[in-house]
């Protein structure tokens, strides 16, 4: 039987990645490929950006380290979360990079590197995310110490921007000003063979006046624009597609799906669609949401269930195995901005909850 499936387009990927290059500048783009790059396929991406050539990629789990260094990924490969004691060997691996967030972190590297050769490392500063990295006013203490430890080799200092797909933000010229006091200590120190980073793809995109050397961009990459004035310059990379399985003529007052939620209104022609919440597609659809056939957007009847959804089928002719566009894809109708936009919700949720059994198919040219 027909199962639904995610198209993934690796040429639109590129296209992309060279829009955001042209942005970047001298700067390095850093993919962030966690939670299986963003719906997209870990494996394939990774392969993609190797054979891209880019220098490195962003990672948020051990999990996804070890899934790195099996693919024999030969760039650089910084892992943004906790370091992982239990896992230390993993760091000694030369393409890994860690975050070092705590003095604690410094003391348990000094623990656990048993080998002559130093671990690589940046060190997270907290500018005002307030979630990972050390706070501003133990910086130098942290850096001193991660420069004195000779089983750390320091290679960059980063922090994170909490508001960078809102351009003139004045929280985030606060976090620029605390980064440049960061950035002036390295220069009055001779650091200046650090790599420094702190934008994302929204942060390019709004101030690419603060590139630095590295930029962490990540949605963006999968055609999905941060910001409403850039969406025409990045090619969706997903389309979630799902099959018909069966049409069915129903008469007023039928009631469809659970909790009898949705009462026809009058006689009318639904479609059932192979693909329900337990393949990614969001509950809050429920009589809410669309699905796309030829660019026209046919509305959702009933709840979403597990494994299937309904929709009013009344003005389209449309057969069984043809399928029907979730998101993403060619047209302009689909665009996942757009759908998130109207359920008050982020694209992020979407495209990271769609399920192991969706079928992954690649374009690539």
């Amino acid at each position: 039987m027909s199962t639904a499936k995610v198209i993934i387009n690796l040429n639109n990927f590129e296209h992309n990645i060279r829009y955001m290059q042209s942005i970047a500048k001298k700067a390095d783009l850093y993919p962030v490929i966690k939670a299986n790059a963003y719906g997209h396929g870990f494996d394939r991406i990774a392969h993609k950006i190797a054979d891209l050539k880019l220098k490195g990629v962003c990672i948020a789990t051990i999990n996804e380290l070890k899934q790195l260094i099996h693919l024999n990924f030969n760039y650089s490969i910084l892992h943004l979360g906790k370091i992982s004691f239990l896992d230390f060997m993993l760091y000694q691996n030369s393409n890994v990079i860690a975050t070092i967030n705590t003095l604690d972190d410094i003391k348990k590297i000094k623990k656990y590197n048993n080998s002559s050769k130093p671990i690589r490392a940046h060190i997270k500063v907290d500018t005002g995310m307030t979630r990972m990295g050390c706070d501003i006013k133990e910086f130098i203490e942290v850096l001193d110490s991660c420069l004195k430890e000779k089983s750390i080799s320091l290679e960059g200092i980063y922090s994170h921007l909490a508001n960078s797909e809102t351009s003139n933000s004045d929280y985030n010229n606060q976090q620029f000003i605390m980064f440049q006091k960061i950035i002036n200590h390295l220069k009055d120190k001779s650091l200046n063979y650090l790599k420094i980073h702190l934008l994302n793809s929204g942060g390019l995109l709004n101030y690419p006046h603060f590139n630095y050397d590295i930029i962490r961009t990540g949605l963006a990459l999968y055609g999905i624009s941060p910001l409403h004035n850039t969406r025409n310059k990045f090619k969706p990379v997903m389309e979630f597609k799902a099959p018909i399985v069966l049409n069915k003529d129903i008469v007023q007052g039928t009631m469809i799906g659970y909790g009898c939620s949705y009462e026809a209104k009058k006689d009318m022609k639904i479609s059932i669609i192979q693909c329900g919440y337990g393949d990614g597609v969001p509950y809050e659809f429920s009589n809410q949401g669309f699905v796309y056939y030829n660019n026209k957007k046919i509305p959702i009847v009933g709840r979403v269930s597990m494994d299937l959804i309904s929709v009013d089928t009344t003005l389209v002719d449309c057969k069984i195995n043809e399928y029907v566009t979730i998101w993403g894809g060619e047209s302009s109708a689909s665009r996942l901005e757009d759908i998130a936009d109207y359920f008050n919700n982020i694209p992020y949720t979407y495209i990271t909850g769609i399920t192991d059994r969706v079928v992954r198919e690649y374009i690539d040219d």
